[in-house]
């Protein structure tokens, strides 16, 4: 993976292929902790101890053998937040959901970059209208706190019948992404 925004998409990618109604994404930059954190949560099938362990092996996949024969993302994701000098976790239960936080060391020299995290998301939410994301930006500096909530549930409710792929609906959502992630400042992480 070239950057974070890349890993969080192919984190996504699993939650939808999991079955998730709901994913939550939180991107907290903590400049005096030197710290940036992705948490995602979804509620999809979840998984059992034995198959937990395994999605961290990077020659395990839960995919048909046809689709792909590794899964990559989790083990590259849990490698470059250890690289960073970060640190990963992932916990899951069947019918419960899983949830993943990697946190980096943001001044590591290992660190990739955070990459377009509007892009990411935008594509995630129009490409999976079927899926409610509540998406938490929060950038702490000097004691100031900024933070960016956007939540599809609500949107999907002021649209009625209208899809999120209406292109006025995409303009909005990714004026929407693009004004939270600078008043968070979380374009130059």
């Amino acid at each position: 993976m070239q950057d974070i925004s890349l890993h969080l998409l192919d984190i996504i990618e699993n939650s939808v292929r999991a079955g998730a109604k709901t994913i939550r994404i939180r991107v907290i930059n903590d400049e005096i902790a030197n710290l940036l954190r992705f948490i995602i949560e979804d509620d999809g099938c979840g998984m059992d101890s034995d198959t937990l362990q395994m999605a961290q092996d990077p020659f395990f996949t839960s995919k048909a053998e046809r689709e792909k024969k590794v899964g990559l993302g989790i083990p590259l994701f849990k490698q470059n937040a250890e690289l960073s000098n970060g640190h990963f976790t992932l916990t899951s239960e069947p019918g419960l959901g899983t949830v993943i936080r990697a946190d980096f060391e943001n001044n590591n020299i290992d660190r990739l970059p955070l990459g377009s995290l509007k892009d990411t998301l935008l594509g995630a939410i129009v490409g999976h209208q079927e899926v409610n994301f509540f998406v938490n930006l929060i950038s702490k500096n000097k004691g100031k706190e900024q933070s960016f909530h956007f939540d599809t549930e609500v949107i999907k409710e002021e649209l009625g019948d209208i899809p999120l792929t209406y292109p006025d609906v995409i303009d909005y959502i990714e004026h929407s992404l693009i004004e939270g992630i600078q008043n968070t400042n979380m374009e130059d992480v």
